[in-house]
């Protein structure tokens, strides 16, 4: 009888405390908490790259830098892995991984490195993947986590040599009048498109993006060798990522449409005017070696940097006369504004991303290997007076004859503008980070 009383306790006891976990368990999805589940670092690439594992979708990072550690902080998420997850498993430059619990929904994942390390962080459907490397060692770190080869689509190959001509632009349209259809652009190949997150890309909110497409009218900008005009290639980029911008939901429009020249001073106060949340000046680039190439990304800011004081002279050369003097914008000066700082960090993380995706995507949709040159600054006076985050894409080299080949190409520029448009969906949607400590 005695034996028939303990099996009974032994069974309500195993009852109540599956029922307890019944319990918490409802609890915690009535709360919607993600729960991280997983951790795992591996090397690839020259890198180090770690895989944060969540139970249902990956919940929203804000990143934070101080001095040599990276803080990942993630709201309404719940820690089920060790603090110290990857002990015994780190490799230079990661020092030490510390996750902690503040018990209120909240997790922070802390990453120390030792030496100046470069890394690149995004936030994908079910886990958080940080790569990081020493500084300079991986030309583009991003790219492995950027790019996703999608089953079923086939890769195309490169387009055969063209003739050094600009396809025909799409009929322009009045600056406020309503974009042209994307049936205007000649047709792409399907491309294994670069993708840094596997949910909708649709960025909430519908922001604006100011496209400024360099030079027009009677300022050619650089020339190639065979006669192609930056002014012409800057616009048919730009009116493709318009319309790349658009497919995802972000508004977007331009300070040209058709070629007239707009003085430099006018380009960031269309911006301004129309309250744009971020200004995108697009370019050709030219280097007196012709072996030069690549995609490279600025932001305003001053330098010593002697290729890029080059380029800024030739970018500048429409700028007005008292620009940088008593009677006009003095850049000093802009740049000790306090509330500079701010769009010089968003505008930093912008170029970043913007260099990255961009390769990533003409590698995986082309099979390219560009030149990620890198976000620097400079003192272009095309983003002088924005009031949002602003940035000049130099798109390539006309000075370079197989790019100026390539920019030609009508699937080059699409799938060149898909990139720099990925790139700002994501940092809308602030999934995405590419940065150093």
């Amino acid at each position: 009888m005695g034996g028939r009383r303990m099996a009974m306790r032994v069974a309500a006891a195993i009852a109540m405390a599956a029922f307890g976990c019944i319990i918490v368990s409802a609890a915690r999805a009535s709360t919607g908490l993600a729960v991280l589940s997983s951790a795992r670092i591996e090397p690839r690439g020259g890198a180090m790259e770690m895989h944060f594992g969540f139970r249902g979708t990956a919940p929203r990072l804000n990143l934070s830098a101080h001095g040599n550690e990276l803080s990942i902080d993630l709201s309404r998420t719940a820690a089920q892995i060790p603090p110290r997850p990857f002990f015994g498993q780190e490799v230079r430059p990661v020092k030490a991984v510390r996750v902690m619990s503040a018990g209120t929904g909240r997790t922070r994942i802390v990453v120390e490195v030792d030496g100046k390390t470069d890394y690149a962080i995004a936030r994908l459907s079910h886990e958080i993947v940080l790569r990081v490397a020493a500084a300079g060692t991986v030309p583009n770190i991003a790219a492995p986590i950027l790019v996703r080869n999608e089953p079923g689509r086939r890769t195309p190959t490169p387009p055969p040599p063209a003739r050094d001509e600009v396809q025909a632009a799409p009929e322009p349209v009045a600056l406020a009048a309503a974009p042209a259809s994307r049936s205007a652009h000649p047709p792409a190949a399907q491309t294994q498109m670069a993708l840094a997150t596997e949910s909708e890309q649709t960025v909430i909110g519908h922001p604006l993006v100011m496209i400024d497409p360099g030079h027009g009218g009677h300022d050619p900008g650089t020339i190639s060798a065979s006669g192609l005009q930056e002014k012409d290639l800057a616009l048919a980029i730009s009116m493709r990522l318009r319309d790349a911008l658009e497919a995802r939901g972000i508004r977007a429009r331009m300070t040209r449409s058709s070629d007239v020249f707009i003085p430099l001073p006018e380009r960031t106060r269309i911006a301004n005017r129309a309250g744009a949340n971020l200004f995108v000046s697009v370019h050709l680039n030219s280097s007196p070696n012709p072996v030069t190439s690549g995609i490279e990304v600025y932001y305003l800011n001053n330098t010593t940097d002697r290729a890029t004081i080059r380029l800024a002279k030739m970018e500048n050369a429409g700028a007005p006369s008292d620009y940088g003097t008593d009677g006009g914008p003095n850049l000093n000066y802009i740049l000790t504004d306090l509330r500079q700082q701010y769009k010089a960090n968003e505008a930093a993380s912008l170029a970043r991303m913007i260099d990255a995706q961009a390769v990533a995507n003409l590698d995986a949709g082309m099979g390219i290997n560009v030149n990620a040159l890198g976000a620097k600054m400079g003192p272009f006076y095309v983003l002088v007076g924005a009031h949002m985050p602003a940035v000049l894409v130099e798109t390539g080299f006309l000075s370079n004859a197989t790019e100026a080949r390539r920019l030609a190409s009508a699937q080059y520029q699409e799938v060149l503008a898909d990139g720099i448009a990925t790139a700002i969906a994501h940092y809308f949607n602030a999934d995405v980070a590419v940065g150093n400590l």
